[in-house]
């Protein structure tokens, strides 16, 4: 029974760390809303890997695909399964951004609750909005993801959801990014 409670121990420490560093607030609020849909992101393309290795199908229509502006679209040239495998990577890259833009903001503008008063809105902007959409991006490209596992066992093709979930998290980094620019304007000032 000792270990039991020591884990509970660390577990807590852990949360009081965070707590310290992401605050409380809305910037904690919009951290591990974006870490849980990475999460489920995560936990989809390990299910749809898995089928796709014991034997389950997943379809390709193509080996690749044009766009209407002569663009290959990546998606469709790799096999689809890797590619939404391949978006955990980015995705945990982009775990480490959102844990510095909360973390910043939370330093520069702590937020207790859900809603950011006036004079920090003057100082943050759009940046919290930026999260929010980046990690309902997120939660698009799981849902796309999805899709390719509901459509893998009926020997559909799962390019095209392949190709949407690249498009969601692409979506996601570019959010990022603009949120990355608010921010560094602010702490500059």
């Amino acid at each position: 029974m000792k270990r039991f409670f020591s884990g509970l121990r660390k577990k807590a420490t852990t949360a009081v760390r965070d707590d310290d560093r992401f605050g409380t607030g809305l910037w904690r609020h919009n951290r591990d809303r974006f870490i849980r849909a990475v999460d489920r992101y995560y936990t989809t393309a390990v299910a749809l890997h898995e089928a796709r290795d014991s034997g389950g199908s997943t379809t390709s229509s193509a080996a690749s695909a044009d766009t209407s502006d002569g663009e290959d679209i990546t998606a469709s040239a790799a096999d689809p399964v890797d590619v939404i495998v391949d978006g955990t990577h980015r995705l945990n890259a982009l775990v480490d951004v959102v844990d510095g833009l909360t973390a910043s903001l939370h330093a520069r503008c702590p937020v207790t609750g859900q809603v950011v008063p006036g004079p920090t809105r003057q100082v943050v902007g759009d940046v919290p909005e930026l999260l929010t959409k980046a990690s309902s991006k997120v939660g698009e490209a799981v849902l796309a993801a999805s899709m390719a596992r509901s459509e893998g066992p009926t020997g559909r093709s799962i390019d095209s959801s392949a190709e949407a979930t690249v498009r969601f998290i692409t979506d996601a980094e570019e959010l990022l990014g603009r949120a990355r620019e608010i921010l560094a304007r602010v702490e500059a000032s």
